[in-house]
């Protein structure tokens, strides 16, 4: 696979398994953040807290917002599974 073709793929993966030599931490933490599901149980989560966040008084939020939102809900449930996430990622790459 040539490197223009990597930048095609939506899959995030092998873009960073690509380019894991030249930026070993952005891959490590790719590589956690990115894992592929084995169920669905994730995107029935996503839905779940989508919907949470937006209410009959939150309807008209922008995309990019309830995205952002989204984004931190995920990394605090990543915190709570494992308080020392980032700092074992950041150690890795010393």
């Amino acid at each position: 696979m040539n490197t223009e073709d990597i930048h095609k793929i939506p899959n995030p993966l092998p873009f960073w398994k690509h380019y894991q030599q030249k930026f070993p931490c952005l891959s490590l933490l790719a590589r956690h953040l990115f894992p592929i599901p084995v169920t669905s149980a994730a995107v029935e989560r996503s839905f779940s807290a989508a919907g949470l966040v937006v209410t009959e008084r939150r309807s008209s939020l922008d995309p990019q917002t309830l995205n952002d939102i989204l984004f931190v809900i995920s990394i605090q449930s990543i915190l709570e599974q494992n308080q020392n996430f980032f700092l074992n990622v950041m150690l890795c790459c010393l």
